[in-house]
This record gives C-alpha cells, structure tokens and sequence, in this order.
C-alpha cells in the first residue's frame, strides 16, 4: 500500500436499516432450494423475485460458478473446572503447530488453539476437561473473553473425531438458540469437505444436488476456493467511520486446479463469473489483490498470499485485467512448486472499491451495521443496496443465515 494512501471516509449510518426481530429466519426451510431469490440487475436497476431452484435458468450458459467449500466444525464444546463449574469453549482459530485447521483437526496430536471462554475464574494453567470424554483444554493465557488453550487426549483418534463426539456447532448468536440434529445436516452446505469454519458460508446452505446438476447441464462449470469463517464475521462495526475499524483476518486458500479453471474461462468467449457468498467474494478479490501486487512489484516482493484490509482500495492495482492476474498467482506457485496457495486476508470490500473477479453474487440478506452488509453496498456501487433490501423487507423475505437469498448481477450476462 502506498505509503500516501488514505482510507476512504465511508460512514456506518448509511449502511444499517431497521430489521425487524420476526424476520430473522430461526430455522431453515425443509427444502433447501425452496428459498426465494431477489434477483437485482444493476444495468436496468431492476428487481424480479424467483426461487432458488430456477437460479440455472438465470445464469449465463458456459459460465463459472466459485463456491467456498469449507465445512462448519463442532467448535462449542462444554467444559468443567476442577471445582466442578461449567465453562463453555468456542474454538476460533489454530495457533500451534501450524494455522492450518484441516491439518490440525487431522492430527491425532494436541495443538494451540485460540478461543472464546465463558465462566468465572478461569485463569492461566487450568486445566479444563470434558466430562464425558479424554479431551482436556489446558488455559494458556486470558484476556477477558478470549483465550489460548492446548487441546491433549489420550486415543489414537483425530482431534477432528474428538470434537465431533462432544462439541456442537456454533450457529450464530442472532438465532438465540442451540444446534440439533437438524443443524448438524442443514448448517453445512453439500459440497462442504474442508474442515476449518466456525459459521456456514450461508450463500451455499441453498444450493442441492439437484441445482448444481441443472447448472452443470447448462455447462456452467464450477471452481471451488476455501474460507474458513471466523467470528469476526457477525462483529458489528463500531465505529462511526468505516476507516476506523480494524478488519478482521480469516485464512483463505484455492488449488492450482481451480487457479487454471478460472484462467481459462477469463480467457474465453464467456469469462462470466459468479461467486456464491461474500466468503467467495472476498477470496477471490483476495486473489486479485495478490497477483496484482505480484505484476506490480515483482514475485520476490511477496512471499506470501497475505492481503491486507484497504488492498481493494489501492488504485495502482486497478488496471490489470483477469486473466494476467490469475496467470502471476499461477507462475508464482510453479517457482513455489506448489499446488495449492493459502494466505491470510483482511480484505475489507465496502463502497468505493475495486470489484475485478465477479460479474455477479449470490449473497444472503445480513444484518444492519456490519461488514457483509458494506460488502453488499460496495459490490452493488452507490445506494443501491437500500433499494434491494427494502424490497425483501416488502415482499416477506426471510433474513440472515437460515434466510432467503439474492443474486446481484453487476455485469450483463
């Protein structure tokens, strides 16, 4: 980032509305593609409501379809102290022996994980255990909410396995409620298999076997990036002036097969993309910040695949098309020897900045204030995002994780 640049000035009162507490769906619908669709053209400002199920017929035929395929872990896990009170755990992110948390949840070793801890007087060196289990957590440090546990059990089995056993998933806190049996099925999307999420990449939840058959005979293909979910996600912005809040980080990742998919189609006739999420999105906006800064700079002067939170704000990365982008993020993994390319993401897509990798995107409705909801405003430019939002508040769409959902087509198809 130049060392001139200054964050834009994008104020938090013009992106919140008033959402009413009965719109917020609780539980998901009993079909998945059952869900409304708003579907918003920007090029016509118009607005049409389908279903879910019709979402093939409304996308461009030899298209590419980006999907974040992370899986939701059982990161709730109950605890006792040794004087026998309860602590609950939420596990956040891996810390030791690597960040990455496939590997970790794979390992049938203890690891350092960062957390969230609920009880009175649980301090540095306790020791925490699971009831019904060999799982211990061992307190490491304390500040407030947040903690770092070692994770220690005595089987041969994975970390992975453990937690499956006697953790729950954390759904998110708005639904005021507990996983079942249910969640444990719904709050995965069906083509999850990379462990790692703390929250679902909800676009997802909507998709069946049975659309993404539809999308394949339209002869969409489909490439698949990884995000996995942090907390940060459902943090309200408390900041009065967007510049002044600190994004997030979550840890992001694409094979090189997927790389090449991309490149391909950027290369075609019919470079037509559309992302499935704001996870998606801010992957692949990831990615183009990267093997942009790669042309600009040179491959010796990254590393590494981290972005940084205003990299979609910086102009001098503006004008490199697609499909040399992708190409640079390709050639720095060939002098790698590498087939997959993960890095670390503060991304903050909001009003004003750089949209390169999408043509269109499959979002869910989110909540006021926070940052999906300036990564709406920023994909769909201006105030436009007020317009899509009260039409779903006027025509009975349901909200948030469990709710309905919207496809915003930025380009023509």
């Amino acid at each position: 980032m130049p060392s001139s640049f200054v964050p834009p000035s994008i104020l938090l009162a013009d992106h919140t509305y008033v959402l009413p507490p009965e719109r917020i769906a609780a539980h998901p619908l009993p079909r998945r593609d059952e869900s409304k669709l708003l579907v918003y053209r920007a090029d016509s400002r118009s607005i049409d409501h389908q279903t879910f199920r019709e979402l093939p017929s409304l996308l461009p035929e030899r298209s590419l379809l980006c999907v974040n395929r992370t899986r939701v872990i059982a990161a709730r896990i109950h605890l006792t102290k040794p004087t026998g009170g309860i602590v609950e755990l939420l596990l956040t992110d891996p810390l030791r022996p690597m960040k990455d948390p496939a590997v970790v949840l794979a390992s049938h070793e203890r690891s350092v994980w960062r957390g969230l801890i609920g009880g009175r007087n649980v301090q540095p060196g306790m020791v925490l255990k699971e009831p019904h289990s060999d799982l211990c957590a061992t307190v490491i440090d304390r500040n407030g909410t947040e903690a770092s546990v070692e994770l220690s059990w005595d089987r041969d089995i994975s970390l992975s396995q453990v937690i499956s056993e006697v953790g729950h998933l954390p759904l998110p806190p708005y639904l005021h409620r507990e996983a079942d049996e249910d969640d444990a099925k719904r709050y995965q999307t069906v083509y999850a298999v990379e462990e790692g999420s703390v929250a679902a990449p909800t676009a997802g939840l909507h998709f069946t076997d049975e659309v993404l058959s539809a999308l394949k005979d339209r002869g969409i293909d489909r490439a698949d990036c990884t995000l996995h979910v942090g907390l940060g996600t459902f943090r309200p912005v408390e900041a009065e002036d967007v510049k002044d809040h600190t994004m997030h980080a979550e840890r992001f990742g694409i094979t090189r097969d997927s790389l090449l998919q991309m490149y391909r189609h950027a290369t075609s006739d019919q470079p037509w993309t559309t992302v499935v999420g704001t996870t998606s999105l801010r992957t692949m906006e990831s990615v183009y910040a990267f093997g942009a800064k790669i042309l600009r700079d040179g491959p010796s002067a990254h590393p590494s695949a981290d972005v940084d939170q205003w990299d979609a704000f910086d102009v001098s990365l503006d004008s490199y098309p697609r499909a040399d982008v992708l190409n640079a993020v390709l050639q720095w993994m060939d002098a790698k020897s590498v087939d997959e390319v993960w890095g670390e993401t503060q991304l903050m897509i909001a009003p004003g900045c750089r949209i390169a990798m999408a043509d269109a995107l499959i979002t869910n409705f989110h909540q006021p204030g926070n940052t999906l909801l300036l990564l709406v405003a920023g994909f769909c430019g201006g105030d436009q995002w007020r317009e899509i939002y009260d039409a779903a508040l006027n025509n009975g769409y349901r909200f948030l994780s469990y709710g309905d959902s919207s496809l915003l087509i930025r380009t023509p198809g």
